[in-house]
Order: structure tokens, then sequence, then C-alpha cells
């Protein structure tokens, strides 16, 4: 392969920096435009080229000749490159040659950042505005995909980061590069991203004396990427100094980082998935941010994107691009914190990241207490899922357990009680159960397993008839069942507060642990209506302090629901669920002892 002299010339107020490549194939020209009135900035020579010469050599398997003059320092780098990248992607490591050397140039004093406003190049700009005088940033530079005019969207985004320049009193220039119809045929942009920017920072960067690229994560993790440690170094050689910056923190650390900054916050950018300047929301990079987010302590996540963090969106990510084979390790470094560290009121958002990196890896998402038992949602209070990871927070540290034994009363099952915090609350709620002014009340989603479940109704209608007036509140419609209750658990926890009993139906199994600890919380008696057969068997398999928390169909009629009578039943019950905690329960029940 051959790399022509570069040509100049100006075309639509821009500077046309053009190489033409021979090769045995037909190869497109390699073009770096900047705007025609930063000629001041313009590096004519093939130096500039050679991080993507080299790269597109060693992609192609190719020896390269340049026939122009390059700075002897670069042309050693552009080796280096050429044979770490071959290495890498197992393609022959090629012979770079040039017609002639080029002097060194005069090194100058500037500092040039490439910017994005994504999380990485949002941290690394906030260091380097930071940093003391002579490594201060001086300009940033935001490099286009295309030789074509800027589409509708794109102006839309780079105006975003004009402001931000604008706002931090900051030079900026607009690049554009066609490195990518060369390179993206042979490897994807993630491996090829550094040399490409950096050929295209060069071009435009005669007056600095230092550019800088984030990397995608830490050097203590190995990238595989562009950014990689052999690339970075390969690609620094010369007179301009080219360097990684943010080489310490973590994506999490970054995102706090950002966080921490009001305008890095308002601007962020992170989406090139979705057709919009702003964040879709719904693409892997706005989800593992969100999640980052979350992790970080923003008190208002979504700001910013389009939908929020979801667990349901995180669940329908392609597990092969999330954390397959092929993904480098600091891809998956950035989503694995989400699997482990999201606190216990974002539960649901962990498992789903916990389950598609699983799925990536080839291996089945683990069983987990709450992941379908039981299928109702919490209420009142937190659902299962919720409680068992702040349960196994306090005790061992991480959400995570092994498959365990299901949640329940029965013998073999593990008991699942008020955290150890709330449970002097429990007792206070539970003391005045007698003096409540409404008798009884039914609870209880009527869609379950996306079926109407008219047994709650039915419920209700027996127990009005037998006993007055009551409180039914029976959320849910068939077409919307996912969708939480209209009341959050405060709303109804303050409905329960008046209530002294609290009945539900089930058809079959073990005394419902979740309506039982819930229902104690707010101080109610908790009442399991089952059919005659079903009531008698749990009965006889439930400690004697629960068996009169369940009640045969045809025995509603005949509830004593006066406040004595219900405080008398409630009280044996009490003490029985009070007399251990979440903390060691779920431990036990989960690790064995």
């Amino acid at each position: 392969m051959r790399a022509h002299r570069p040509v100049i010339r100006i075309v639509d107020q821009q500077i046309v920096v053009r190489i033409d490549l021979t090769a045995a194939d037909e190869l497109p020209p390699l073009e770096v435009r900047l705007p025609s009135d930063r000629g001041d900035l313009l590096d004519p020579t093939a130096t500039a080229a050679l991080p993507v010469l080299a790269t597109l050599a060693a992609a192609r398997g190719e020896d390269l000749h340049i026939d122009a003059p390059v700075e002897p320092r670069r042309l050693v780098g552009a080796r280096r490159l050429a044979a770490a990248l071959a290495e890498r992607w197992g393609s022959r490591a090629p012979t770079i040659d040039a017609a002639d050397e080029a002097g060194p140039g005069t090194p100058g004093s500037g500092v040039g950042l490439f910017f994005s406003r994504g999380v990485d190049s949002w941290s690394t700009l906030l260091d380097l505005l930071a940093a003391p005088e002579g490594e201060r940033v001086t300009r940033l530079y935001t490099v286009h995909h295309s030789s074509g005019p800027f589409r509708p969207i794109d102006a839309e985004i780079f105006s975003g980061h004009r402001r931000v320049a604008e706002a931090l009193e900051l030079d900026i220039v607009f690049l554009s590069t066609t490195a990518r119809r060369l390179l993206d045929p042979v490897q994807p942009w993630i491996q090829v991203a550094a040399p490409v920017l950096v050929s295209a920072g060069l071009t435009a960067g005669a007056d600095l004396a230092r550019l800088v690229l984030s990397s995608e994560g830490p050097e203590s993790t190995p990238s595989g990427t562009s950014t990689g440690h052999d690339v970075m170094t390969a690609i620094g050689t010369g007179a301009v100094e080219v360097v990684t910056g943010n080489p310490s923190r973590t994506r999490a650390e970054r995102v706090a980082h950002v966080l921490g900054d009001p305008l890095a916050r308002a601007t962020l950018q992170v989406c090139w998935e979705g057709l919009t300047a702003g964040n879709c929301g719904r693409c892997l990079k706005c989800q593992h941010t969100l999640g980052a987010l979350v992790l970080a302590g923003d008190p208002d996540p979504a700001r910013g994107f389009d939908h929020g963090p979801d667990p349901a969106i995180v669940a329908g990510l392609d597990p092969a691009v999330v954390a397959g084979p092929h993904v480098p390790a600091v891809q998956v470094a950035m989503v694995q914190p989400l699997a482990a560290d999201l606190p216990p009121e974002h539960e649901a958002l962990r498992r789903a990241w916990a389950d598609v990196i699983a799925r990536g890896h080839g291996e089945a998402a683990p069983v987990r207490w709450g992941d379908g038992d039981p299928p109702a949602p919490g209420l009142a209070g937190p659902p299962v899922a919720v409680r068992v990871a702040a349960a196994l927070r306090a005790s061992t540290g991480s959400a995570d357990h092994p498959p365990a034994p299901p949640l329940g009363w029965r013998a073999g099952a593990v008991p699942l009680r008020p955290a150890l915090a709330d449970q002097a609350r429990a007792r206070r709620a539970t003391a005045t159960v007698a003096d409540r002014p409404v008798a009884w009340a039914v609870v209880e989603p009527q869609i379950r397993d996306g079926a109407r479940d008219g047994s709650q109704a039915g419920l209700a209608l027996a127990v009005q008839d037998a006993h007055g007036a009551g409180v039914a509140y029976l959320p849910g419609i068939l077409w919307a069942h996912l969708d939480p209750p209209v009341l959050g658990p405060a709303a109804v926890r303050s409905l329960l507060t008046r209530v002294r009993a609290r009945l539900w139906w089930r058809a079959d199994g073990d005394l419902d642990a979740l309506r039982l600890v819930e229902t104690i919380e707010a101080g109610c008696l908790p009442l399991q209506v089952m059919p005659t057969g079903a009531a008698h068997d749990l009965r006889a398999a439930l400690p004697p302090p629960l068996v009169d928390l369940v009640v045969a169909d045809g025995d509603v009629p005949g509830l004593d629901l006066s406040g004595p009578a219900v405080a008398a039943r409630l009280a044996p019950a009490v003490d029985h669920v009070l007399a251990g905690n979440p903390e060691h329960d779920l431990l036990i029940g989960a690790h064995g002892g």
C-alpha cells in the first residue's frame, strides 16, 4: 500500500488535507478537514496521518510506503503501533517506510483535548481545568466522521459542545475525517478510535505541546481497545506529546466526578446510538450511565435522558454486546459495578444487570428470592427483592446469594421478618390495633400472573356482607398489569394504620411471607383466607403462634374483628415474627449456616 504526498486545498470554507492511497484494491482517499480560518493550526506534512496509516496497514496486513517526508520519531512510533495492532488482531506485522525525513517542527505550548461531552471526556476536562499553568487545557477538539455536510442532528450536538467551550472560555475546533471509510470494513470502531482521533488532532495541532485522549477505563484494567497502553505509548512518540487522560479513575468514579460539576452534569451527552441530540435513555450506553448515576447518588438520574433507569430495558439488551466473549474487558468492567453495588432500593435494576451479564458469559441467570416468590408486588412496603437485598448487604456486604429454600413459615422455608431497625416501630404500630376505627381491609392487586384475580374482589364482598363496611383497594387493570399501583407504599401503609385486620385470598401454598411482614409493619392483623382443605393443611404445618392467621373461607362470617379480639389474635404472631431478624435468617437460609 502506498500513501501519496498530502495535497491541501480549500473547499466550502474548509481546509482539506487529502492523501491518496494506492493498493491492490481501490481505496478512498484519507481526508481531514478543518475550518479555513484555522490555518494557523495546520500541520501540512504526512506526519500527522501516520497513526491512521499504520493502523490501516496493520488491519489489512500490508506493507506501507509513504511518498512524503515524515518526522523520524513519529515514524518509529507508527512502526511500533502497527506491530502492536497486528499482534492483537492476528495479522502480519507490516513494514513501514517513508520517502524522506521531515524536521521535528517547533513544539508549541497548547494542550488539546478530544471532547464529546461524554463521561470520560468530561471527567478528563475537569482534571485539565484544575491543572497547573502549562498543563491546563487550552483547546477542545471535536471530530466528525464524514467529509459531507453536518446533518441537523450533528449540528445540534456540536452546538452543545460549542456552548460548553464558550462557558469555559476555551477554544474549540471542529474537525472531520474520512478515516472510518477506510477502517470500518476491516476493524470495529473501538479498536481504531484512538489512532483516528489522534491523526485528526495532529493535523490541526501545530501549536500544541500535548494532545490528550480520554481512555475508556483505568490503566489497571486491560482495555483491549485502541486506548490500551501499548497503543497509546506508540502513538505518543513525536514532537507533540500524546497522552491518555484519566488514567486512574474507574467508570463509576468518573460518573461521580461529573456529577459533582453542575455544567458537566447538565450537558452530559453519552448517547451515540439513538438518533437524538440528547440521550435516548434506551441504549446500552444510556442505561449503564443511568445506572452509574444512581450508584453515584444522583437524586435525579433521569435528568437529561428521555428515559430513566429501567430493569425491563436492561433485561432486553443483547447479552453478547453487554458482556459477550468479544466485548473488551474495560467495557465489561463498566457494567459490573451495576450488578454488584446498586443499593437495595434499586434491586430490580441490579438483578437485571446481573442477569444480562450472566447471559453474556454463557451462564444461566441466578435463582433468587423475590424473582417470583411471591408474584405479587409489595403494596404497603418494599417488595421481597428489596428486603432481601437490604438484609443480605447488612450481613454479608453483597446482595447476591446462592439458590436457597423458598420464603415462608412452613418447615424448611426461610422466614421473612421486618428489618431489625424497623421492629420497634412495628411493635408500636401493633399496640394501637384495638383502637382503630376500620374493622377490615382487602388490599391486593386484582391482576396476578397476567390475569384478573376475581378472588380478591369476591373476598371483599364476602367480608362486607358478614362484617359491614371496610376498605377494598384492588389496583391493576388487565391490559396494564405491570404498571405500578396508583397508591405508593407510604399511602397504602397510611391507609392500613386505620384498619384492624387485613385479609387476602390465596388458593394454596404457604403463608404469604411478604403480605405477612408488611401487614405487621402497619400494625394490622394479617389474615390469609383459603379454601377449607388448603387452610387445614397449612394450619397443620405452621408454628402455633401463626396458626390463627390462616382462615378457611367458610369461617370468614364467624370472625371476631372487634378491637380486643383482633389484638389478642395478633399478639402471639407479632412476638413470633419479631423474635428474629432478616439480617440473620436470610444469611443462614441462603448460605446454609
